[in-house]
C-alpha cells in the first residue's frame, strides 16, 4: 500500500501526522506526508515532502500535483479544504479518501467572527463541512462528539472511527540530546508546568493570577509555561502582567520546542496544568493530548471541573479539579503542593499505569487497520 497524508497547514513533523498516523501506516506500506512546512525526509518511511506555497489556498494545486506523482492507493486529508485535493485525486487515480477530523472545525471557525454572527457562521461552515466529509470513503475523529456533529443521522456508521490523540506508548522513556536553549531549564525543578497554546481561553492569565496568590505561602514556587503566543496583544499583556505581579522569579517561559523534546521539561516538573474556559464547548468536550502526555510523564493534573475531566481525572484519582476562578485554582494547587510525598508518588504511578494500559496510540492500531482494510 502507498499512502499520502496531505495538509496545507500542519508541519510534516506534526506529532499526530508523523509520529502516530505516519508511523502506524508505514507498517502497511510507503507513507508520504505532504505539507507546506516542516522537515524534508526522502530516505526514511514515513517520508516527508514540503511544497513551496505562499498561502494555504495556493498550496492546494501543489499538494495535488505532488500526490498525483506518487500515485497513492490511500489519501488522508487533515483539513476540510484539503478534502478537495483528495476528491480530485480519487477521481484521477481511483484511490481511497479518508478525512482525519482532529478538532471542532466549525466551532473554531465561528469563534473568529463577531459575537452576533457566530451561530450563522457556524451553521454555514457546518453545512459545507458535512458535505465534504460525506464524500470521503472513511472519516476518523479524535472523539465521538465530532462524529456526532458531522454525521448526526448515523454517527456510528461502519466507515467512521473514533481515533483519539493518545500519546505513543512510553513516549518519554528515552534519552535525547538537550538543546543549548534548554540547558538551564533542564537543570531546574518546577512545581507546575503548562504546555500548549497561550490564549485567554486556555487560562494563561489565570496561571499568573494564581501565582500571585500562591507566592506568599510558597515563596519558592516555580511555574514553567511552555508554548507559543498567536496574538501579539496577548503576549504583551502577559509580559506586562508578569512584571506588575512581580513574578519574574516564579514564572519561567519557554517558547514552543520540538515535540520530541517536551519530555525533557515534563520530567523536571511535579504537576501539570490544564486550565480552560469551560464555556468553550470544544475545549470541554475534547480530551486534550497535553493531559495524556502529563500522565505519560507521571504528572498528576490540576484542571477545571467538567464531566469529561471528572470521568478522567477525579474518577481515576489522577489529580484535582476546581472551578474556573483564580482563587479556586490557587486553592487546588496549594492542596496538591502540600500532598505528602508517599501520596504524590502513588498518584504519579497511577498516572503512568493508566497511560500504559489505556491511553496509548498503539492500542488504537487494530481498529485503524481494520477500517483501512475495509475501504481498500
Amino acid at each position: 500500500m502507498k499512502c499520502c497524508i496531505i495538509s496545507n497547514s500542519h508541519p510534516t513533523n506534526d506529532v499526530r501526522i508523523c509520529y502516530k498516523l505516519g508511523q502506524s501506516l508505514s507498517r502497511r506500506g510507503d507513507v508520504h506526508i505532504i505539507s507546506t512546512n516542516g522537515m524534508v525526509n526522502s530516505s526514511i518511511n514515513p517520508y516527508q515532502v514540503v511544497v513551496d506555497a505562499s498561502s494555504p489556498l495556493k498550496a492546494l494545486p501543489l499538494l495535488y500535483r505532488e500526490a498525483k506523482r506518487l500515485r497513492p492507493e490511500l489519501v488522508v486529508c487533515v483539513e476540510p479544504i484539503t478534502i478537495l485535493v483528495g476528491l480530485a485525486l480519487r477521481r484521477k487515480l481511483g484511490c481511497r479518501l479518508v478525512f482525519d477530523s482532529h478538532e471542532f472545525f466549525a466551532d473554531a471557525h465561528a469563534e473568529r467572527a463577531a459575537l452576533l454572527l457566530r451561530l450563522p457562521v457556524k451553521a454555514i461552515y457546518l453545512i459545507a463541512l458535512r458535505y465534504l466529509a460525506s464524500k470521503a470513503d472513511a472519516v476518523w475523529a479524535v472523539n465521538q462528539e465530532i462524529l456526532n456533529q458531522l454525521f448526526p443521522a448515523n454517527p456510528k456508521a461502519e466507515n467512521l472511527l473514533v481515533l483519539p490523540n493518545y500519546p505513543v506508548a512510553n513516549v518519554w522513556d528515552y534519552q535525547c540530546d538537550v538543546p543549548g536553549a534548554l540547558a538551564q531549564l533542564c537543570e531546574m525543578r518546577f512545581d507546575l508546568i503548562y504546555a500548549g497554546g497561550l490564549t485567554r481561553n486556555r487560562g494563561v492569565f489565570k496561571i499568573l493570577k494564581c501565582a500571585s496568590l500562591l507566592k506568599k505561602e510558597f515563596p519558592r514556587i516555580k511555574i514553567l509555561i511552555l508554548g507559543k503566543f498567536h496574538d501579539p496583544g496577548v503576549e504583551k499583556e502577559f509580559n506586562d502582567s508578569v512584571n506588575s505581579y512581580n513574578l519574574n522569579a516564579v514564572i519561567y517561559y519557554q517558547e514552543w520546542i520540538p515535540a520530541e523534546k517536551i519530555g525533557l521539561l515534563l520530567k523536571r516538573s511535579r504537576f501539570g496544568l490544564w486550565l480552560f474556559n469551560p464555556g468553550m464547548k470544544r475545549m470541554s468536550l475534547a480530551t486534550p493530548l497535553k493531559v495524556l502526555e502529563y500522565f505519560a510523564a507521571g504528572l498528576p493534573v490540576i484542571s477545571i471541573k467538567t464531566p469529561l475531566m471528572t470521568s478522567l481525572i477525579a474518577y481515576n484519582k489522577l489529580g484535582m479539579l476546581c472551578k474556573y476562578h483564580s482563587r479556586d485554582i490557587a486553592d487546588a494547587i496549594a492542596t496538591m503542593l502540600k500532598m505528602p510525598e508517599d501520596e504524590y508518588l502513588a498518584m504519579s504511578r497511577r498516572c503512568i499505569e493508566i497511560s500504559e494500559s489505556r491511553f496509548n496510540w498503539e492500542s488504537l492500531e487494530p481498529a485503524l487497520f481494520k477500517l483501512i482494510d475495509h475501504i481498500l
